[in-house]
């Protein structure tokens, strides 16, 4: 589903649009009249693109472009244009626009040229965003690799695995559990980035009860990756959810850590962005985790420290 924001001071033309652009099922259209209520709009809602007129009181298409590539460099963007008007399109490239449309003419022509221009930027976008994430991964795992190598401590590797997760691959936040054998309870033992005592709220178990069948839980005690690409819809997630928004956390992932065949804790990834998980990604995770699993079981003798009692 493609979330587009449309910005026009006429309404008509506002409300024929919505109509076509979501007629085929696959773009969801919210419509304001300025783009000082975009600005605000935009604050609370995220979108793959924003369509905007370019002849608007109070702030033209060209003065919100500009505000738009401050805040938000790569979100798609394409104006609206009078014919005629060669001077703007060249402005609005120049000033970052992805593409522009010519008003006039057939509606249905004009429309359907639109809804193809807005699927093809968001397409590139989306390819750009994947290829970004991947590079960061692959970063994340090679500097993770040197650190399996180099760190003889335990504590001390499992610090830098969160840390190196946060700074190389840009995640919110990432922890690791451990499970305490005696308890069944699972323990925060490291964790980096934006955490402000979300940790401290966590009560999980690897039972097969409530405070088990969230994604940590279910991770160890299943013994493959847990995900969620969208925390505020998941019912896994309903217990944190609150919290989980106050941090800007929208999917996460729950990777299992093994000493051989038995799952001993979980390395946990909060993103910033929906959907952000996906096969390949997931895969290269499991990958840094199981390397870190191979480097804690030639540790064993030097366990972790539980942060609670640091």
């Amino acid at each position: 589903m493609i979330s587009a924001l449309y910005v026009d001071d006429e309404p008509a033309l506002l409300d024929l649009g919505k109509i076509f652009l979501e007629r085929a099922g696959d773009i969801r259209v919210d419509t304001v009249l300025s783009a000082s209520e975009a600005l605000i709009k935009i604050k609370s809602t995220t979108y793959d693109v924003i369509i905007s007129d370019y002849q608007m009181p109070v702030m033209d298409g060209l003065a919100f472009l500009k505000r738009i590539r401050s805040d938000y460099p790569a979100l798609p963007f394409i104006i609206f244009t009078g014919k005629g008007r060669e001077d703007v399109v060249i402005e609005a490239l120049n000033g970052g626009a992805d593409h522009y449309i010519q008003k006039g003419g057939n509606p249905k022509a004009q429309f359907a040229e639109l809804s193809h221009t807005l699927r093809r930027a968001v397409e590139r976008k989306r390819a750009n965003d994947a290829l970004l994430h991947l590079n960061r991964l692959y970063s994340v795992l090679s500097r993770t690799n040197k650190a399996v190598i180099h760190i003889k401590n335990r504590q001390e590797l499992l610090d830098e695995a969160c840390r190196i997760a946060v700074e190389e691959g840009k995640f919110l936040m990432a922890w690791i559990g451990m499970v305490d054998p005696a308890t069944r309870r699972v323990h925060p033992v490291a964790a980096c980035g934006y955490e402000e005592g979300y940790l401290s709220q966590l009560s999980i178990t690897v039972d097969n009860v409530p405070q088990g069948m969230g994604l940590t839980g279910l991770a160890i005690r299943e013994g493959h990756p847990t995900i969620c690409n969208d925390i505020p819809s998941d019912s896994r997630m309903e217990k944190y959810r609150h919290e989980a928004a106050k941090r800007g956390y929208r999917s996460s992932a729950g990777i299992p850590i093994r000493n051989g065949t038995s799952c001993i804790g979980a390395m946990r990834f909060y993103s910033a962005e929906p959907d952000f998980f996906n096969d390949q990604e997931i895969h290269l995770l499991q990958e840094l985790v199981d390397d870190i699993s191979f480097a804690l079981e030639l540790r064993e003798k030097d366990p972790p420290t539980p942060l609670h009692t640091r």
